[in-house]
């Protein structure tokens, strides 16, 4: 219950202090250097070094990545038949290709299936949506925002990012023992991710009708709560042969809402920041009430 009040209180105060006068009108920008400079390599540098990589991660960690690279093939395709823009392209693959698998997803799973559901919910977010998000997003972030005929700068780019930098940093301390006290530091600046990040999209919420991109918002959201989740279920089936905790919570966590710092990225590098910030305002109440059918669908 304590998250789900975050997330409301963090959003609603973004959007309400946006209208004030004495807001500064660009106060998301330093929020949100704040983030990517800090944030985001400190929960790298906290949890990376810490998955204990085995035959038993596969399921629950293979599950983001197969979300991703399925979204990036379904509206790139989209795309090119239905005349869409690049940034939107890019906003839908960011903001629907990366789930909220652990701010929304842990207190879900533990509300679903027990605290036994963590330990493949902490692989699902670890190993795949952070690392995910760490790569994939990043390029996607930057190819389409810079597009393909800079692959060099947007190499550099990529190499000169933060987070990707903190990611490479964290690979290496996995064969290290970092000390308890700089992981407690990691762990608390990491921990201002979520309330920033919110607090940042209420910021640039703006509730415009007007010329709003409902087609690809619903194609977006219906992917991203009903596909993505449908085709992975479908799939660990076939592969388990059973539904067993490791399928509920890899399809529990691949309904999840979008993710925060998906749509951070998208908003951050212009790619159609409105529609991203209205794909967490309105995809996370909406997967609350989507979870749950996946959970009672699933024999819960």
């Amino acid at each position: 219950m304590g998250n789900f009040l975050l997330i409301v209180l963090c959003l609603v105060g973004g959007i309400l202090l946006s209208k004030t006068k004495n807001f500064p009108a660009k106060a998301h920008l330093g929020i949100n250097a704040f983030i990517f400079y800090v944030s985001l390599p400190a929960l790298s540098l906290r949890y990376i070094p810490n998955i204990d990589y085995n035959f038993e991660i596969l399921y629950p960690a293979l599950m983001p990545w197969m979300v991703f690279l399925l979204a990036a093939v379904l509206f790139i395709s989209l795309g090119k038949l239905l005349g869409w823009h690049k940034h939107l392209v890019g906003c839908l693959i960011l903001c629907c290709g990366l789930g909220n698998t652990s701010f929304l997803g842990f207190p879900l799973l533990t509300f679903f299936y027990g605290e036994e559901s963590l330990k493949y919910g902490i692989l699902a977010d670890q190993a795949g949506s952070f690392m995910v998000m760490s790569t994939l997003g990043i390029f996607t972030a930057l190819y389409f925002q810079y597009g393909k005929g800079n692959s060099k700068e947007i190499g550099a780019k990529i190499l000169r990012f933060p987070p990707f930098i903190a990611f490479i940093i964290a690979l290496g301390l996995t064969f290290i023992e970092v000390p308890d006290g700089l992981n407690i530091a990691f762990e608390k600046l990491g921990s201002t991710l979520s309330p920033l990040a919110l607090f940042s999209i209420g910021t640039q919420l703006t509730w415009k009708t007007k010329n709003f991109e409902f087609l690809p918002f619903s194609i977006g959201l219906t992917y991203k709560l009903l596909i993505a989740p449908l085709l992975i279920y479908l799939l660990y089936l076939q592969l388990i042969g059973e539904i067993n905790l490791v399928l509920q919570v890899s399809v529990v966590e691949a309904a999840m809402a979008p993710m925060i710092t998906g749509v951070l990225l998208a908003t951050e590098y212009k790619l159609r920041p409105n529609l991203a910030s209205m794909f967490a305002a309105i995809g996370i109440p909406l997967s609350l009430l989507t979870t749950y059918l996946w959970f009672f669908y699933l024999g819960g």
